[in-house]
């Protein structure tokens, strides 16, 4: 496995990346994990500042930001297949730095006032408890019988609160993972038990592996001390 550090500012890197619409993204935890990506010509809306960049889909959208401390690591893992030898870029901060709420339960949070379209900023956010402490894992919902399932579960973790996945695969809220790096907000629905995740924008939750409570997959290759805020995966070949 080989990795390196990559000097050019690391800002100017996440916004080359998300300009470009065959690069996938990812944010999350080992087993909890949400999934951007786009395709060339799909409507999209950017908005673009000094110290941030959006882009938003009918599908979902992604949030990146500038940090100062940011680390992007460039990394392939090895294989004996040339095929398998998929490059990928991690944008890492100190722990310190990528520390985020930390809740370990169901948590409602309040109107999405940080939601990426105007529409959703209504939308009741909650943290479902399962982002260690690098990452939100949240959903968003107007469904009335989903807030009271979820305000049943506030205290528990999500993941052993009788009924609440099933309801979330029936009403199909928003999901919103967040990192001191960036967003990617999910606009699609969650695909049933043994169902296929759409192709797009999508979210893996796999509790065997959250169990775990790793930030990210042991193979991958992250300097000691970083803590990987937002994921980059460059078309092959790229």
């Amino acid at each position: 496995m080989t990795q390196s550090a990559i000097t050019q500012d690391p800002f100017d890197v996440l916004k080359t990346h998300a300009l470009a619409p065959r690069t996938g993204w990812s944010l999350g935890i080992f087993g909890a994990i949400a999934e951007f990506m786009r395709d060339p010509g799909e409507a999209t809306a950017i908005e673009t500042g000094a110290d941030i960049l959006k882009v938003v889909t009918a599908r979902g959208g992604l949030v990146v930001r500038r940090h100062p401390a940011t680390v992007v690591v460039d990394y392939e893992m090895p294989s004996r297949h040339a095929e398998r030898r998929v490059r990928a870029l991690a944008a890492c901060l100190p722990e310190r730095d990528a520390a985020r709420a930390g809740r370990a339960v169901v948590t409602e949070v309040g109107p999405d006032m940080a939601a990426l379209r105007e529409e959703d900023r209504d939308a009741l956010l909650f943290d479902l408890g399962i982002g260690l402490t690098s990452v939100e894992t949240c959903v968003r919902t107007r469904a009335p019988a989903l807030i009271a399932a979820l305000r049943a579960a506030e205290g528990m973790p999500a993941l052993a609160a009788p009924g609440l996945m099933a309801a979330m695969v029936e009403h199909g809220p928003h999901r919103v993972f967040a990192s001191a790096l960036g967003r990617i907000e999910v606009f699609q629905p969650i695909p049933p038990p043994g169902g296929v995740s759409p192709d797009g924008p999508h979210t893996h939750v796999l509790p065997k592996l959250i169990a775990h409570g790793r930030t990210h997959a042991a193979s991958v290759p992250i300097p000691e001390g970083l803590v990987p805020c937002l994921s980059i995966h460059p078309p092959s070949g790229a």
